[in-house]
C-alpha cells in the first residue's frame, strides 16, 4: 500500500497568505537566504491560491515553402470528428491565421515574458530560411494572454482569444489545471487546441484536444523503468514521490506506483513550501531515499532541493523542470540540484543547433537571445505548422481537426505523433540531465527515446 506521510508541524508552519498578485509572501527572501538565486522565476511557490497548481526526423519544407512543413502522413484515415468542412473559419482570412497562446507569465511557476515575447512569434517570422512561414499563401499571427497559473483565468483568457480576438486554434504553453480548463472550454465550442501532455484526466474524451507531447500518465511507466535500469534503483523503499495534492496528478502517482511498487509517497498541499518537505527525504546529511521523484512546482522543488542536506538524486516529467532557469537556480543554491534527470518533450536548448540548426539561424535573423522557453516554443510551432498544412488549403476548424485525428508528425523538435488512438499521439521523451558547471545548465543525456 502506497504510505503517505504528513509532517503536521512542517505543514502547519508552510501555510502562507496570498498577495494580491497570487504570489506568496517571503518564498523569494527565504530561498535567497538559503543561498539561491532566482532572477527569471520571480520567486514564487506552489499554488496561487485556492485553484493554481503545477501546472512537448528533419521536417521537409512546406507547401508555402516554409521550413519545417509536414512531415505527416494519414495515419490510417483519420478519426472523423464530424466537423469536416463545417466552415467556421474563424482567425483565417486569405492572407492570414490567427493562433492564440496561454501561459503562466505570473502565478507560481511563471515564464520569463521576455523569452515568451520573442519566442510566440519566432517560428512564423523566421523559420522559412530567415523570413516568414506560409502556409499556402497564409503567414500565421499571434496573440497571446497570462494566464495568471490559475484555471479560472486560463478559461477566461483563451475564451477571450477565440471569441473576440478570433484565434483560429489555441496553444497551451504550461500549467495543467490551466491547460485543462482551457482545453474543456475549447472543446464546449468546437476551437481546435494543442498543448505539452499533462495530465489525461477529462481530457481523453475531447475531440477538439491534441497532446504534443507524453501525457504524466505515459511517462512515469518509463520514468519507473529509468529509475531502475538507468540509475540502478530497484528496491522500491529506497523510491520517493513527491507530488503535489491536486486531482490532475493522479493519474501520474498511479502509473509511477503501478509500474515500480510500494514506494513512498507524499502529497504536499498547494499553498506549502518546499522546504516542507525535505526532513522527508533527508535525516541530515544522510538521504532517506536513492531516487525522488518530483512532480510539483519549479519553485517547490527549488525550494525544497535547497533544505535537502542529503542532496537527493531528484527525477521527473514534465515541462517546467526542465528549463535552464530552474538548473541555474538550483546550482545557486549550494549546487542542490546537481545531477537531477528531468523527461523533456525537447532535447536540451544547449543541444538546439544539433536537432535543429534553422532554429540557430532563424535566432540569428531575429537578433534575439534565444533561450529553452524559445526553443520550447519554435518546436510547438512546427507541430502545428505540420497540422495547418494537413489541414490543406480551405482551411476551417471543422477540416482542421478531421485532417489531425489518425495522422502521424514529425518534427525532430518534439517527439514523432501518431493520433490514430486519440489525442494523446506521443512516445517518446527526452532526458535532460542538470550541470551545475558554468552556472548551471541542461544537456542531453537521451533523445527521443520510448523506453529503457
Amino acid at each position: 500500500m502506497t504510505r503517505k506521510r504528513t509532517a503536521l508541524a512542517l505543514m502547519a508552519a508552510a501555510l502562507l497568505a496570498v498577495s494580491a498578485c497570487g504570489q506568496f509572501e517571503g518564498v523569494h527572501e527565504d530561498f535567497v537566504e538559503a543561498g539561491g538565486e532566482n532572477p527569471g522565476l520571480g520567486g514564487a511557490s506552489e499554488g496561487t491560491g485556492a485553484d493554481g497548481t503545477d501546472g512537448t526526423d528533419a521536417s521537409t519544407e512546406g507547401a508555402g515553402g516554409g521550413d519545417g512543413g509536414s512531415d505527416g502522413d494519414g495515419g490510417g484515415g483519420g478519426n472523423d470528428n464530424g466537423n469536416a468542412g463545417n466552415g467556421d473559419t474563424t482567425g483565417v482570412t486569405d492572407s492570414t491565421i490567427t493562433i492564440g497562446i496561454h501561459a503562466p507569465l505570473t502565478g507560481a511557476a511563471p515564464l520569463r515574458q521576455d523569452s515568451f515575447e520573442t519566442g510566440k512569434d519566432l517560428y512564423w517570422q523566421y523559420g522559412n530560411g530567415g523570413g516568414p512561414v506560409e502556409i499556402f499563401g497564409r503567414t500565421v499571427e499571434t496573440v497571446f494572454a497570462d494566464d495568471q497559473y490559475r484555471p479560472s483565468t486560463a478559461r477566461q483568457v483563451c475564451q477571450t482569444m477565440a471569441e473576440e480576438q478570433q484565434a483560429f486554434a489555441l496553444i497551451g504553453a504550461g500549467g495543467t489545471d490551466q491547460i485543462q480548463a482551457c482545453a474543456q472550454y475549447a472543446a464546449s465550442e468546437d476551437v481546435p487546441y494543442l498543448s505539452t501532455g499533462v495530465t489525461e484526466t477529462g481530457m481523453g474524451s475531447l475531440d477538439t484536444y491534441f497532446a504534443a507531447s507524453m501525457t504524466y500518465r505515459q511517462q512515469t511507466p518509463m520514468l519507473a523503468d529509468y529509475i531502475k535500469s538507468e540509475l540502478g534503483v530497484t528496491d522500491p523503499s529506497r523510491v520517493a514521490a513527491v507530488v503535489t495534492n491536486t486531482p490532475n496528478f493522479d493519474d501520474a502517482v498511479e502509473g509511477f506506483t503501478d509500474a515500480f511498487g510500494d514506494v513512498d509517497v507524499f502529497r504536499p498541499d498547494k499553498n506549502e513550501r518546499g522546504s516542507s518537505a525535505a526532513g522527508n527525504l533527508c535525516t541530515g546529511t544522510v538521504g532517506n531515499y536513492d531516487a525522488v521523484f518530483v512532480l510539483t512546482s519549479p519553485t517547490f522543488y527549488l525550494e525544497m532541493a535547497a533544505a535537502s542536506g542529503c542532496r537527493p538524486q531528484f527525477v521527473g516529467v514534465g515541462v517546467s523542470m526542465g528549463l535552464d532557469q530552474v538548473a541555474s537556480t538550483g546550482c545557486s543554491a549550494a549546487s542542490s540540484t546537481e545531477g537531477a534527470r528531468f523527461f523533456n518533450p525537447t532535447p536540451a536548448f544547449a543541444d538546439a543547433g544539433e536537432y535543429d540548426p534553422a532554429f540557430l539561424a532563424a535566432v540569428d535573423a531575429a537578433g534575439i537571445e534565444a533561450d529553452d522557453v524559445t526553443w520550447m516554443m519554435w518546436g510547438q510551432s512546427k507541430v502545428l505548422h505540420q497540422m495547418l498544412e494537413k489541414a490543406g488549403e480551405d482551411l476551417d476548424r471543422g477540416a482542421f481537426l478531421d485532417a489531425v485525428a489518425g495522422s502521424n508528425f514529425s518534427t525532430g523538435v518534439f517527439p514523432d505523433l501518431n493520433y490514430k488512438d486519440g489525442p494523446f499521439g506521443a512516445t517518446q521523451v527526452s532526458v535532460l540531465r542538470n550541470v551545475c558547471s558554468g552556472g548551471g545548465h541542461y544537456e542531453t543525456d537521451h533523445a527521443f527515446v520510448s523506453g529503457f
